[in-house]
């Protein structure tokens, strides 16, 4: 059924989440993955909630991935961490940690190694200021995604967005 001025809403795309077989590898390829970077702020929460639900949304699957500060963490730090993991467990995620310096080539090169097609970020509230002199880790990402070819869809969802 058509509305006007537009087509039919109707049809289904049984190809969005269809996984085909490498013949070389066996490993299935064409399958969905949303990747949540998972920190250890407040906002991590809603995070994975938002990325569990689009995982879900797209019959995907969810990985959440930690990059962690070189050297020795708080006890503040890993409880708050802690937290988070078990939420991303109880979402249903594989939730993985590395460590890294640069956030932005960590989170990129996990992505493009897990074969993610869908990246869920959170930004926080910066000044104009602080995000023209100093960019955004997510300006980053953003560049280094495009160079690398693409395939990845990134969503931003912001400190002061609703859930």
């Amino acid at each position: 059924m058509a509305t006007k001025g537009g087509p039919a809403m109707t049809q289904e795309y049984p190809l969005l989440n269809s996984a085909v077989a490498d013949p070389q590898s066996g490993k299935q390829q064409g399958q969905v993955r949303v990747l949540v970077a998972l920190g250890i702020n407040p906002y991590s929460a809603r995070l994975l909630q938002t990325a569990a639900r689009l995982a879900g949304s797209l019959n995907g699957e969810l990985l959440a991935l930690h990059i962690a500060p070189p050297g020795n963490a708080t006890s503040l730090y890993a409880a708050n961490l802690q937290r988070h993991v078990d939420l991303a467990h109880e979402l249903g995620a594989q939730v993985e940690t590395v460590e890294g310096k640069d956030i932005a080539v960590a989170l990129v090169n996990h992505a493009q190694r897990r074969r993610v097609t869908h990246l869920v970020l959170g930004q926080s509230d910066v000044s104009r200021w602080r995000e023209v002199t100093r960019g955004t880790v997510i300006n980053r990402i953003q560049r280094l995604v495009l160079q690398s070819g693409g395939g990845i869809d990134l969503y931003i969802v912001t400190a002061s967005s609703r859930f």
